[in-house]
């Protein structure tokens, strides 16, 4: 009961996910759609830069390395070493080692190389909860970028069975279930129109995607239409 509403636990996290890697991929099976629907909803082009946040071992790398090209790029970021070893190794079985790489950090503190023009998020709840983590992927983020988050959620109260059971499901896989009802909304900070636009598995799942909209930009939208700006 004490993770209801706990932070984001890093150091738990780091040892489940380093139990889990070697048989991550088998247990996701079940989200495979999901991870495409994210994917397809970035809309990636040729030569774009994309952040895989929390990319585990690596399972969306290749399908985003093959959307932004040659002259793209694909980052991922993951602080489990050993998840991060299979998604080098899954990188370097695809041949993408020029276009996608894999940063073992926290992402509250990972120092990302460049600005990126699309954000995927899959299966990131303890990410969404971490201020500081948004606040540091933001801050590499282009403004206008396209953002796609894709999870897991409660349903409401009524179907109290199906959430115990996404619950239990989902106690490896993170370490919070603070804001489990609308694990999204820590986004809106940054992306004031990012809304759910499909759900899954019962509405134990769920799909939102929107724009990175940055600080300059909001101020200046909260202007009243007649406001004239000094000149300096």
């Amino acid at each position: 009961m004490g993770r209801l509403r706990a932070p984001p636990d890093a150091a738990l996290s780091r040892a489940h996910y380093a139990e889990l890697a070697d048989i991550y991929d088998a247990s996701c099976s079940h989200i495979l759609g999901i991870r495409q629907a994210a994917i397809d909803a970035l809309q990636l082009r040729a030569g774009e830069t994309v952040l895989d946040v929390a990319c585990g071992t690596g399972a969306t790398l290749p399908v985003l390395a093959r959307l932004v090209g040659a002259t793209g790029r694909v980052i991922g970021i993951e602080h489990c070493p050993e998840m991060a070893v299979h998604a080098r190794h899954r990188i370097d079985q695809h041949g993408f080692e020029d276009r996608a790489s894999v940063i073992i950090a926290p992402v509250e503190t990972v120092n990302i190389p460049t600005q990126a023009d699309a954000l995927l998020f899959c299966y990131t709840h303890d990410v969404l909860q971490s201020t500081a983590a948004l606040a540091n992927l933001f801050h590499a983020a282009k403004p206008g970028a396209r953002i796609a988050v894709v999870g897991a959620k409660l349903v409401p109260w009524w179907f109290a069975p199906v959430n115990l059971w996404t619950c239990i499901r989902g106690r490896k896989y993170l370490t919070t279930f603070k804001g489990f009802s609308e694990p999204w909304k820590p986004l809106l900070a940054y992306s004031p129109n990012l809304s759910v636009r499909r759900q899954f598995h019962l509405g134990t799942s769920y799909l939102a995607t929107g724009h990175y909209v940055n600080a300059i930009t909001q101020e200046k939208n909260r202007l009243p239409h007649n406001h004239i700006e000094p000149r300096l």
